[in-house]
């Protein structure tokens, strides 16, 4: 099975923003960036998506949840700080039977920087680059409910 992960693309700056943090679009970048996403998923079987609340990771990752005809699912188990709480989804995600699909979960880089970590501690196989860029994929493969491997996609390169 495969579950995909997914950093938020390029939004506002936090000193240019005002309101609620949570509230945070993105910014012309990121538009580009969520399209690009959208792109690197054309072909890929997506059976469910999970996102952070964010507004910017709701922005992420619309476009692919357009193209692939799935709901966005709000999860707090996603929000910036809820690192404990990813595991878990993550956990119960990887029992998933189908092998035919995969599921997205769309996040911040403090969330997806410790779940990879605490993966890799877990037996996770990686190639040697890895990142947390904005708009970055990490494509995480699962055997039986336990992590195999993982890799890093940057998305965004031209």
């Amino acid at each position: 099975m495969k579950i995909f992960v997914v950093r938020h693309a390029s939004a506002i700056e936090r000193f240019f923003w005002n309101g609620d943090d949570s509230e945070r679009p993105l910014d012309e970048e990121g538009s580009n960036q969520s399209l690009m996403i959208a792109k690197y998923f054309s072909g890929a079987n997506i059976s469910s998506i999970f996102c952070s609340p964010a507004v910017r990771c709701q922005q992420t990752i619309w476009p692919t949840a357009q193209q692939s005809d799935t709901k966005i699912e709000l999860s707090n188990s996603l929000s910036e700080g809820s690192t404990s709480q990813t595991n878990g989804l993550l956990d119960e995600l990887a029992q998933t039977k189908n092998s035919d699909t995969s599921s997205i979960l769309c996040s911040h880089g403090d969330v997806i920087s410790e779940l990879i970590r605490s993966l890799t501690l877990n037996g996770m196989s990686t190639p040697k680059r890895k990142g947390f860029a904005k708009a970055s994929i990490w494509e995480l493969i699962f055997l039986n409910g336990k992590i195999e491997s993982g890799s890093y996609h940057e998305s965004h390169l031209s």
